[in-house]
């Protein structure tokens, strides 16, 4: 037995997260194309603690530099729909140079703020970069890191919770958010914010990528659909790419409310 304990002991150091993933091998009879209903965390390499990426989304942002950690939980590192979001919002400046330098950005579940970091980078006017309590010291680190102290700041946001006076004051025209479905539970806390952040700016550009892992997923879309339309961005060269991965970029639009985009 005290063996069996040391070697527990060894892989959670390892793979801090590892207790929130199923691995039983029976689980994969229970996958609707790939999308696993056994599980709240996807499989990861071990050993993502207080390590440092350097991430390109040329022309525009040669170097990013991201400090990842699994400590804080599982937003602590970067996921595949983060790089899909930065690298089109780097599509769209390059498409129209200077689109970003007018915007008021807010990142929603940020974990790493990588998103948030490439709007800073592309030249937003002011980036409010979000996430629990645990997580903004890591993207306070990652701020720092880039550069975008005069952009970007790191802002608490527990979704369901009232607006913090620094997101309610922020009249955002661009929100961004990653990786946001992966929780059911956390899923009518996200909609009620994504509700009470387009009330304050009703006109923003809303972009969602996610990627489907769950099929309780789609309990997220039921809930969506009585507050926003939805409709796939078909502008991307790369969707055909990232679609065989089960990533769907998305732009969300308020019900009743006329697009300024």
């Amino acid at each position: 037995m005290a063996e069996i304990l040391r070697e527990e002991e060894r892989l959670d150091e390892l793979d801090p997260l590892r207790h929130l993933r199923d691995n039983d091998a029976d689980a994969a009879g229970n996958t609707d194309e790939g999308i696993s209903d056994g599980f709240i965390v996807p499989a990861q390499r071990p050993s993502i603690i207080n390590q440092l990426q350097i991430l390109s989304f040329p022309v525009l942002v040669p170097e990013l530099r991201l400090s990842v950690d699994a400590s804080p939980g599982c937003g602590g590192i970067a996921w595949p729909a983060g790089e899909v979001l930065s690298r089109y919002i780097c599509l769209r400046e390059t498409r129209e140079p200077g689109w970003m330098k007018t915007r008021t950005v807010l990142e929603l579940g940020a974990g790493t703020g990588l998103v948030g970091l490439v709007a800073a980078k592309l030249g937003a006017k002011h980036v409010v970069i979000t996430d629990q309590t645990p997580l903004l010291p890591l993207i306070e680190r990652n701020i720092v890191l880039n550069n975008v102290q005069n952009a970007c700041i790191a802002a608490e946001f527990n979704w369901g919770e009232p607006l913090s006076e620094a997101i309610r004051t922020g009249a955002f025209d661009l929100i961004l958010a990653a990786d946001c479905v992966y929780l059911e539970p956390a899923f009518p806390l996200l909609v009620q914010s994504l509700c009470d952040l387009t009330n304050e700016s009703p006109r923003a550009e809303l972009l969602f990528c996610y990627k489907k892992r769950r099929k309780a997923d789609k309990r997220f879309f039921v809930l969506l659909k009585k507050h926003f339309e939805w409709e796939e961005v078909d502008d991307d060269p790369e969707r055909p790419v990232y679609s065989r991965d089960t990533i769907s970029l998305l732009r969300f639009r308020r019900r009743g409310v006329k697009a300024s985009f």
